[in-house]
């Protein structure tokens, strides 16, 4: 049997993780010969808990590993192991590599390509919302590709972002590719397959789904990428977990600032203050990666090169100032009236060169 076959088979059986599999191989043991072993062999592995062992025994059969792969088949869902060459390389020698990858999408993606992964709170603001759509189009348009999770919040705006542009959405999940969560997100999953992209998942189908999934994954997450962004996080937020294994594993980590009086922008001020990246452009992302030949043009958008009023240019110098102005202090600061300043914001915001964020509150689109 050949060792993908073999990690699919282990992988398949109730109870055995990545942990399971590098315990039996601590063995020192023929792993490619496992399913021929008499239950007695089994038995006398080492380091394996007994109700491994008994799942060992009772799914070892060629015909139960045929059933596994021609439901894969069915699906659509390829696997990948650790040997072969299709393997995302610089996720090889993370901590705890997981032995095989279960995937539907263009696994090439992770061959040649600048790969960035976005993190952030599931419970974001407008403000988070708008950083993350932003900055995931931008990176997005010069031919980057967008890593994320999946999830409510910064991830699925991280991921609509990317879409936007031509570079390609990737997703590492927490739960089985048959089985996508949230639910809430299965079109924008289909959406980033129609645009060639990928979806991974350490998980084969028929897995059960435990809350650790979604921490343990994002090693693969942070593993695959070339560095990791946090656009938007809470003092505890999970996706700080995300930035601790990029540390490990020597990556790269920027960090979108925030509100000082928002709650939701502690994490990222503290992975700051602890020497994350900051960012105030896409700019401070590339430099970075000057060792990648990547055809990046100055911001289009800036508004030096495009044909604006005077009064247009003095509105978005106050907002670059003063970071974001509701309309009222834009008045003030004008002396201009609230429907001159109101169509002015307007045209601004559809020339791409503001935000609207709520309670007609603007700030530059970055």
């Amino acid at each position: 049997m050949n060792i993908n076959d073999v990690y699919l088979w282990l992988n398949s059986i109730e109870g055995i993780t990545n942990n399971n599999i590098n315990q039996i191989e601590s063995n020192n043991i023929d792993i490619k010969n496992l399913i021929n072993f008499s239950d007695k062999e089994i038995y006398n592995l080492k380091n394996i808990n007994t109700n491994i062992k008994k799942n060992i025994v009772k799914y070892k059969s060629l015909t139960y590993l045929e059933e596994i792969k021609s439901n894969l088949e069915k699906k659509s869902i390829k696997y990948v192991s650790i040997y072969d060459e299709l393997y995302p390389s610089n996720l090889k020698n993370i901590y705890d590599a997981p032995k095989i990858l279960f995937y539907r999408g263009n696994l090439n993606l992770l061959k040649n390509n600048i790969n960035l992964a976005m993190v952030g709170s599931r419970k974001c603001t407008q403000y988070g919302i708008n950083c993350a759509k932003s900055i995931s189009k931008n990176l997005s348009d010069i031919g980057i590709n967008i890593i994320s999770g999946l999830a409510i919040g910064i991830d699925t705006y991280s991921h609509i972002g990317c879409l936007e542009g031509k570079g390609k959405a990737i997703a590492v999940i927490g739960s089985p590719l048959d089985n996508i969560l949230p639910r809430r997100n299965i079109k924008l999953a289909q959406k980033i397959l129609d645009n060639d992209g990928l979806i991974l998942s350490e998980y084969n189908i028929g897995k059960n789904v435990y809350p650790s999934n979604y921490v343990y994954r994002n090693r693969i997450l942070s593993g695959i990428s070339d560095g990791v962004i946090v656009v938007e996080a809470a003092k505890k937020s999970g996706a700080l977990i995300t930035v601790e294994y990029a540390l490990d594993q020597g990556k790269n980590v920027f960090s979108i600032p925030g509100n000082i009086n928002s709650c939701m922008s502690e994490g990222c001020h503290k992975i700051i203050k602890e020497g994350a990246i900051l960012i105030h452009n896409i700019e401070d992302i590339l430099n970075e990666y000057k060792n990648i030949r990547c055809e990046y043009v100055k911001d289009s958008k800036k508004y030096d090169n495009i044909k604006l009023s005077e009064k247009s240019i003095e509105i978005l110098n106050l907002i670059k100032d003063n970071g974001v102005l509701n309309i009222d202090e834009i008045c003030d600061n004008t002396k201009m009236e609230v429907k001159y300043v109101n169509t002015i914001l307007n045209e601004l915001v559809l020339k791409d060169l503001l935000i609207e964020m709520n309670n007609q509150v603007y700030s530059l689109n970055i």
